[in-house]
């Protein structure tokens, strides 16, 4: 599994086994509350922001639209001037990220959203966004500007989506992080619905 180059990863170590003689499997995970597929909480990046545990169901549970983006680097505002930010609140972008993540090297030039395209989103009052890589914003970007613009707002993000075999279109989305007290994010489960 991707990981972000200064983050450990997963670890997951068996603590107890049936073949070893103890009374049950059991085992302990190890690992940051942003690996895999996950949701940034607005805590994330804003100080007071909800915890995911504060997150409401009805933010993750919904339609939502995969948009193909065939951008090199940046998703701009002007990319996004057909998508349907009325109807749908929930936006997962599909990317050229998609290939990456079958591959165990993190990459830096994966495709992100630029801060026009944040403060769209924002401005149409969409509920979640996601996108199919390790961030939602470019990795040069260390003042984290898109990050904190989303959170500020309480827009909820999904990073590192599977959308390699997902096509365009209207989606019934759950997204079911798990529930940490006061956490900043947490792994998520995310199944889209054909309907």
């Amino acid at each position: 599994m991707q990981s972000w180059p200064n983050d450990a990863g997963v670890e997951l170590t068996q603590e107890e086994s049936l073949r070893s003689g103890d009374a049950y499997n059991c085992s302990r995970l190890v690992c940051s509350s942003h690996i895999g597929t996950h949701i940034d909480a607005p805590y994330h990046f804003t100080e007071g922001g909800k915890g995911i545990d504060e997150v409401s169901l009805y933010d993750l549970i919904g339609e939502a639209l995969v948009v193909e983006i065939a951008a090199a680097e940046l998703i701009t505002a002007a990319e996004l001037r057909d998508v349907d930010m009325h109807t749908y609140k929930r936006i997962l972008f599909k990317t050229r990220n998609s290939e990456l993540l079958a591959d165990q090297t993190f990459h830096e030039d994966y495709v992100a959203l630029d801060y026009s395209a944040a403060e769209l989103l924002v401005k149409n009052e969409v509920k979640m966004v996601g996108i199919d890589y390790l961030s939602i914003e470019a990795f040069a970007d260390t003042g984290h500007r898109v990050h904190k613009l989303l959170t500020e707002h309480g827009v909820l993000i999904l990073e590192t989506l599977d959308l390699h075999a997902i096509e365009p279109g209207a989606y019934f989305m759950v997204a079911l992080p798990l529930k940490l007290k006061g956490c900043d994010g947490a792994p998520a489960r995310v199944v889209l619905i054909e309907w």
